[in-house]
């Protein structure tokens, strides 16, 4: 019975080349039994679950990414992880079944629970979506229940490369054969082919064996699409195609600029998920690069990409160019179920747009309800928006996270009309006992939900770090239109208030470490801790951990791990951090106590050096222990003292430091590097007078 009517259905959605969902109730026992006919009689179904159904191995999130199927299955008595349902969506094609197995919609509340007993806010949100999607057919009770509404034709599409892809090769070629410093930026929302485009073009390009092409993505999962197209295209094996003596390479992007090797063209796909400042060197070391992003999607937040790095592009390249792919390739346009996916995962939601043009600074900051967010519809879009566009890298899990996570508060600050301009996401962690704490040390044992108590034991062998309290920030964003008005201190400073009452010992927190981002934190009297020695492949940056303590007990053991920070610092910076950003070691540097003044024979050889009376090799250790020793005054930001920075603390050799600045060998280079120390000598005669 239940087949046949599948049948049907899959034969209505094939002539309208539309996709549907069809949601079967029952309880678990029941459900798993006819989960396991259908896998028999379906032909190759894509199962999402946690569990082993007959023969059927889950499907890993990784593992779907690029692949296509006819029926999907979604198994939600098994609590199927977020993100791998949310990736799944993309791999239906056209005409298309999406099974979703369930419990009975009156038992959903009881069906999904939090750890307290408390009903699943999350489920509670994906169940009101799917009860208003007009298409949903059902089978409860042991019948079929018709949709609201007939499917739409839908029409068919093209073979690839569609006519958008064709276009928009066309825009990839002139960035390879046109002038110079000119990025293509290629938007789409999933499903268009923009990752198979850069695959195609590469294989054109390829052809031509006039040089490598570099293929670079937050992960190496996310460039196997272009790769399969590119190989694909050339009738060659999967992997990194070659055509004479020119190769398709992947790189991540850490390593592709830490290496800068020889390109004719550099790819980079979802390029939202990568952080602005890494996507800025690469437009500034290769002179013809194409973007593609995702626009909405578990990828990257596309909106935080049209914001932030298309500001960076009007600076750096004014002559860039953008093209759109609106055609689906996997499914057909208009197709209703696109829609639906992204109102459960709110994968399209985006910052709001205030109602009023002035800037105020008048806001009500508060500690949202959780049911308000889940009744609040408009409200739940508007935070979600804004923590998308504030952070390189947002997963549909996220959502289950804020939704459901009983150590996890929203706070947001509110402008009098209501808008949403700044909002933080916060979790209580620690209050652990100390049997814990010989494991964590050890690497033993690993805490979800206690980043910061975890850290500080293991890497900072802080006994007390397990049992200390505190509220980290995971999360804090401000709208682009009102950052630098005080609405993020405005939203921290009532953060830190509540830890208080609550009697929290210290408010912290652990983020990709860039200059814009870490000034916010060291300014608001966030104490430095911790520096990450390794990139995270995803951001691109070190993690910096910040805290600021509350109690006694928390200043006691916190203060040393700050000392040590800075006696370690500048020491590290050769051996540790030697690519780390001009701007961000200048930071740190002016949170560093002077604990070692400067002797009056090492203050002569940085005068004698910045006069050119000796050489760099004899000046070296007072050149360096001048650096360690000047005032707290700000280092100024400049070519020079980038320079200075560069060559004495991170100790690159004189031939990068020449191509890094477009300088003709040492001697140049060393004459910068005098003009740095002159100007940071008349600064300290300067502040001195007053």
């Amino acid at each position: 019975m239940i087949l046949e009517e599948i049948d049907k259905l899959r034969a209505q959605l094939a002539t309208r080349a539309c996709r549907g969902v069809l949601l079967i109730s029952g309880d678990k026992d029941r459900c798993e039994l006819m989960l396991a006919d259908l896998e028999t009689e379906l032909e190759n179904p894509l199962l999402v679950c946690r569990y082993v159904v007959g023969e059927m191995e889950p499907a890993l999130r990784t593992a779907v990414l690029g692949s296509e199927c006819d029926t999907l299955i979604w198994n939600f008595h098994s609590e199927p992880d977020i993100n791998t349902l949310a990736a799944s969506a993309g791999c239906l094609r056209r005409g298309g079944l999406l099974l979703i197995i369930a419990p009975e919609t009156d038992d959903w509340v009881d069906s999904f629970t939090l750890a307290d007993g408390s009903p699943s806010l999350f489920w509670q949100h994906v169940l009101r979506e799917l009860e208003r999607w007009p298409w949903l057919t059902r089978y409860e009770g042991g019948r079929f229940i018709a949709p609201d509404e007939h499917f739409p034709d839908l029409p068919e599409g093209d073979a690839l490369p569609t006519a958008d892809q064709v276009a928009a090769m066309h825009r990839v070629s002139r960035v390879l054969h046109g002038h110079r410093k000119r990025p293509l930026v290629i938007r789409a929302d999933r499903g268009r082919g923009k990752s198979a485009l850069l695959g195609l073009s590469a294989a054109e390009f390829l052809l031509e064996d006039r040089g490598d092409i570099l293929l670079t993505a937050p992960r190496k999962e996310a460039a196997m699409t272009a790769l399969h197209h590119a190989a694909q295209s050339l009738g060659v094996a999967n992997g990194e195609p070659s055509v004479g003596d020119s190769r398709l390479r992947f790189l991540p992007p850490d390593r592709l600029l830490a290496e800068l090797p020889e390109a004719r063209l550099v790819l980079v796909d979802e390029a939202a998920a990568i952080p602005p400042a890494l996507l800025e060197r690469l437009v500034t070391a290769y002179p013809r690069v194409v973007f593609a992003t995702t626009v909405h999607g578990y990828e990257g937040s596309g909106r935080g990409f049209d914001i932030r790095f298309t500001e960076s592009l009007n600076r750096l390249t004014p002559q860039w160019q953008q093209i759109e792919l609106q055609e689906p390739i996997r499914w057909s346009e208009g197709d209703p179920l696109e829609a639906l996916v992204s109102r459960l995962f709110l994968l399209d939601a985006e910052a709001p747009i205030s109602a009023s043009a002035d800037v105020s600074d008048d806001c009500v900051v508060e500690l949202l309800d959780k049911h308000l967010l889940l009744n609040n519809e408009a409200l739940l879009r508007d935070v979600f928006g804004l923590l998308v566009v504030a952070h390189y890298q947002t997963a549909p899990s996220d959502l289950h996270h804020l939704l459901d996570s009983l150590a996890t508060h929203v706070w947001v600050a509110r402008l009098f009309d209501g808008t949403v301009c700044a909002a933080a996401l916060v979790i209580e962690e620690g209050g652990l006992p100390e049997s814990l704490v010989e494991p964590v040390l050890q690497g033993e044992r690993r805490l979800q939900g206690h980043l910061l108590p975890q850290s500080l034991v293991y890497h900072g062998g802080l006994v007390e770090g397990l049992s200390l309290r505190c509220a980290r920030i995971s999360r804090i964003a401000v709208l682009s239109d009102y950052r630098r008005q005080g609405f993020g201190r405005r939203l921290l400073q009532e953060i830190e208030q509540f830890a208080c009452d609550e009697g929290l010992d210290y408010v912290g927190s652990s983020f990709a470490a860039d200059a814009p981002v870490s000034e916010f934190w060291l300014t608001q009297g966030y104490l430095p801790l911790r520096l990450g020695v390794r990139r995270d492949p995803c951001s691109g940056s070190h993690a910096l951990l910040v805290a600021k303590p509350f109690t006694d007990i928390a200043s006691e053991a916190l203060m040393p791990l700050n000392s040590r920070f800075a006696r370690h610092f500048m020491l590290g910076l050769r051996e540790t951090y030697p690519r780390l950003e001009a701007d961000l070691i200048r930071q740190l540097i002016n949170q560093l106590p002077v604990e070692q003044p400067l002797h009056e024979d090492e203050r002569r050889d940085v005068q004698r050096f910045a006069l050119g009376e000796i050489a760099f090799e004899h000046a070296y250790p007072a050149l360096f222990r001048y650096l360690q020793s000047r005032p707290l005054a700000e280092l100024p930001a400049s070519e020079d003292i980038n320079l200075v920075i560069a060559r004495v603390l991170q100790g690159l050799s004189w031939s990068e430091l020449a191509a890094r600045h477009q300088l003709k060998g040492r001697r140049e280079v060393e004459h910068h590097l005098r003009q740095g120390y002159r100007l940071l000598l008349s600064l300290e005669l300067s502040n001195s007078r007053f």
